[in-house]
């Protein structure tokens, strides 16, 4: 009977290990701007924005659909455009136009959940002149698939824990009637 009770316990923890491994194995890329490209002077004109995609921090991603996604921070306004693989693997290039004056941030849009490093919002038209004295910081959220991943992998933990001192203590129970 122990050794039934030793191996249920082994087997819940290893069965939790190999789902928590995979689960972390998920579809994340990491997109690194390349440098930042000037302000436009005026709405509708063309920049460019480059950027390299790399999978798990490493692998460069050169497969799917990219886009960069332009947010005005007064309006709310969103518009999307396709960037295409350009230079070396992983690279990509976005032809874009800010369509208004004022401030947009962007991001990396792709079939990988993306975290960003170096997007530094673009200002058109009065707010550039007021912006032109401040440095734009950078900030990386956290993604709601890391969050989801390590709520997951909390909760295998937990019932990994739970499932071995279940079976600890139906050991020590079971010696105590024998006995």
């Amino acid at each position: 009977m122990r050794q039934r009770a030793t191996t249920a316990a082994l087997s819940a923890i290893a069965l939790t290990l190999m789902i928590a491994t995979s689960a972390l194995a998920g579809g994340w890329a990491k997109a690194i701007m390349d440098t930042p490209p000037d302000d436009p002077s005026s709405p509708g004109q063309p920049i460019s924005i480059g950027f390299t995609l790399l999978q798990h921090g490493v692998t460069p991603v050169d497969w799917g659909t990219a886009q960069v996604v332009l947010t005005n921070d007064a309006t709310g306004r969103s518009v999307t455009f396709d960037a295409q693989p350009q230079g070396a693997v992983g690279h990509w290039v976005a032809e874009i136009s800010v369509p208004a004056g004022g401030t947009w941030r962007y991001q990396v849009r792709h079939d990988l959940e993306i975290e960003m490093t170096g997007f530094n919002p673009i200002t058109v038209g009065p707010a550039a002149a007021q912006a032109a004295g401040t440095t734009a910081s950078t900030s990386i959220d956290v993604q709601p698939a890391l969050l989801l991943a390590v709520g997951f992998l909390s909760l295998l933990v937990l019932v990994g824990i739970t499932a071995g001192i279940v079976v600890f203590r139906r050991g020590r129970l079971d010696r105590v009637r024998v006995q």
